[in-house]
């Protein structure tokens, strides 16, 4: 970390004051340099609030304004006060700034440039600004970044989780009413990068359309089970196979497309449950004849696709197989599976 700021201050973007170190946004910006990429807020976050540069420098913060050339420059390293940690460093007894430990293990692990950064929405500014801002003063460049993913917040029945409101619910606790894959299901239903609500009707939602994948995968594996293939093989129901089949491509390009659409889990999981309706649907024409390999061929696929979302896993060619619900022995397989 001490390297790291050194090597800022040599290449003229940050300044000791007072036993501290900040990073020189006007020198930062004079480089050619943009300041908050991800949360704008003007030239050199000329418009960032007092009350946003609290949050960025928390408990650093409290210096006098003097010590900084621009009350928008963050702390790379802070002299302590006396009772706090410090650390023996070049620019007096102090500690690292909120930020800089980031940039430096990420760096130090992943090379100078990162191709992909996640994090939780609430991270963009301060947090996330200010590891650019610093990690590009070190390296000389211009993007360290190549793309950044920012979830959304998980709410409770429709209030952000946080334990001030008492609302805390950990994945041990959810998994003693649900499993891992009602759990799946769930998130996969919302939007990756928007709120994500847990309540009594997100979980009901999951676990229906969990009967729907389930009630679908016995029907297919009732009529494999039959000695199909010694039967008339192709399409005996003229226009009703041709409409189902091209309903089957229909949704494997939805899928596709969806999926390269900012990883839209929700619309893709959409477009899986409506071609089994199409195929239930189906299933019910009076004196059906129902083509088995097409039918198969659709299990099959809707399989590959969950097994990709995590939601199956296994060897079997579709179905959830003979684990049945994602279970597992306990509560130790539930996480396991979540977190992998």
């Amino acid at each position: 970390i001490i390297a790291f700021v050194e090597k800022i201050i040599d290449n003229g973007f940050a300044y000791k004051s007072n036993g501290s170190v900040y990073l020189d946004l006007d020198a930062f910006q004079a480089a050619k340099h943009n300041y908050r990429k991800l949360s704008p807020a003007g030239p050199g976050g000329a418009a960032t609030s007092a009350a946003e540069m609290a949050e960025g420098e928390g408990a650093l913060g409290g210096g006098e304004a003097s010590e900084k050339r621009n009350p928008n420059d963050f702390a790379l390293w802070k002299a302590s006060k006396a009772g706090e940690p410090a650390w023996e460093s070049p620019f007096g007894p102090g500690r690292p700034g909120w930020h800089i430990e980031c940039s430096v293990v990420a760096t130090d692990i992943l090379g100078e440039v990162l191709d992909i950064h996640s994090g939780g929405e609430d991270l963009k500014f301060p947090h996330h600004d200010n590891e650019l801002a610093q990690s590009e003063a070190c390296l000389g460049c211009q993007q360290w970044v190549n793309y950044f993913t920012h979830t959304g917040h998980l709410h409770i029945a429709g209030l952000k989780m946080s334990k001030s409101l008492k609302n805390f619910v950990t994945i041990r606790q959810s998994l003693e009413h649900n499993t891992a894959r009602q759990l799946r299901i769930m998130f996969l239903l919302q939007a990756w990068d928007q709120p994500m609500n847990y309540s009594d009707q997100t979980v009901e939602d999951a676990r229906s359309k969990e009967n729907t994948f389930k009630s679908f995968f016995r029907a297919v594996q009732a009529l494999v089970r039959d000695d199909y293939l010694s039967q008339e093989v192709g399409w005996r129901m003229g226009d009703v196979d041709h409409k189902l089949a091209e309903a089957y491509l229909a949704a494997r390009q939805s899928v596709h497309e969806n999926l390269l659409d900012n990883f839209n889990t929700k619309d893709a999981m959409g477009a899986l449950l409506k071609i089994i309706n199409e195929a239930n649907a189906y299933l019910r024409t009076p004196n059906a004849q129902p083509s088995t390999l097409l039918l198969r061929a659709i299990a099959t696929y809707i399989t590959e696709i969950l097994k990709v979302f995590g939601v199956i896993d296994g060897a079997d060619d579709f179905g959830f197989g003979s684990g049945g619900d994602g279970a597992g022995s306990g509560s130790e397989s539930y996480i396991g599976a979540m977190v992998s």
